[in-house]
C-alpha cells in the first residue's frame, strides 16, 4: 500500500533525527554538516582534468543561502561533459570484518532546481540523478571516470544505486531561491556489499548529471544504515 506523502516525510525526518533503527540493524551513522565536515571529502569525475576551469568546480563547508541558517557541504559544477559526477565520500570503520551488509541512506539537502523545467541536454532537476554507493578502496577519478562502477546518469552501477533526483516542487523555474529536500532509500535493487577485512568500507553520495548547466547543492544532513545479512 502506498504511504501518504506526510507519512513518508515523517519517516525520513525520524531517520535524519537519529531514531533507533529497526530490530536487527546496526546503529546508524548520522552526519550533520552544521558540526563540520566530519571526515567527508568532495570529489569530481567524468570530466577532462586538463580543462577543469571551465567546469567551475567548487566544494567545501559554506554558510547556507538566504532563508536558511547554519552551514552545509557545498558542491558546484558546470556539466560541460554531459556526464559530470560530483560527490562526497567518507571511509566508514567499525563494521564487522568481512561481513555482508545491505546499505541504505537518507539525505537532506538544498537545491535551486525546480520541477518540470527545461534545460540544455535535460531538465536541471529531474535529469540530475542522486546516487549513493560503496567502494572497497577510496573512490576517486582515474583517468576520466570514477574508479568504481557508479553507472551512467539514470542507470545503476554495480557499486551504486539511483535514489532520486534534485528537483523541488517548492520553487519555480525562474526563481533564484533554494528549497530543502529529503531523499531516502536503497534504490530499486538493494545495495549490498562485503566489508573489508578490517571492518571498513568507503561510501559516496553524489549527482550524476544529464543537465548541461550549472548545478549547486548544499548537503545538510545524512544518515547511513548498515544492515547485516
Amino acid at each position: 500500500m502506498k504511504l501518504p506523502a506526510l507519512a513518508l516525510l515523517t519517516s525520513s525526518l525520524l531517520l535524519l533525527n537519529g531514531c533507533e533503527l529497526d530490530t536487527g540493524t546496526s546503529p546508524a551513522h548520522y552526519y550533520d554538516f552544521r558540526q563540520g565536515n566530519q571526515q567527508w571529502q568532495a570529489g569530481f569525475s567524468d570530466y577532462p582534468t586538463d580543462n577543469a576551469t571551465i567546469y567551475q568546480l567548487q566544494s567545501g563547508l559554506r554558510n547556507l543561502p538566504t532563508g536558511f541558517t547554519g552551514q552545509g557541504f557545498y558542491l558546484q559544477g558546470m556539466n560541460r561533459s554531459d556526464d559530470l559526477f560530483m560527490y562526497i565520500k567518507r571511509k566508514i570503520t567499525g563494521l564487522e570484518p568481512a561481513t555482508r551488509y545491505q546499505l541504505s541512506v537518507s539525505v537532506r539537502f538544498l537545491t535551486d532546481a525546480a520541477s518540470d523545467c527545461m534545460g540544455v541536454g535535460g531538465a536541471p532537476g529531474e535529469s540530475v540523478y542522486l546516487k549513493f554507493g560503496y567502494a572497497s578502496q577510496e573512490p576517486q577519478q582515474s583517468g576520466y571516470y570514477l574508479n568504481v562502477d557508479k553507472g551512467n546518469q539514470s542507470q545503476d552501477g554495480s557499486n551504486a544505486r539511483v535514489i532520486g533526483n534534485i528537483a523541488s516542487g517548492e520553487i519555480s523555474c525562474d526563481s533564484d531561491k533554494f528549497a530543502s529536500k529529503i531523499v531516502s532509500g536503497s534504490g530499486n535493487t538493494p545495495l549490498q556489499f562485503t566489508s573489508n577485512a578490517d571492518g571498513s568500507i568507503w561510501v559516496f553520495l553524489g549527482t550524476d548529471s544529464g543537465f548541461e548547466g550549472l548545478t549547486r547543492l548544499y548537503y545538510r544532513e545524512l544518515e547511513l544504515r548498515f544492515t547485516p545479512l
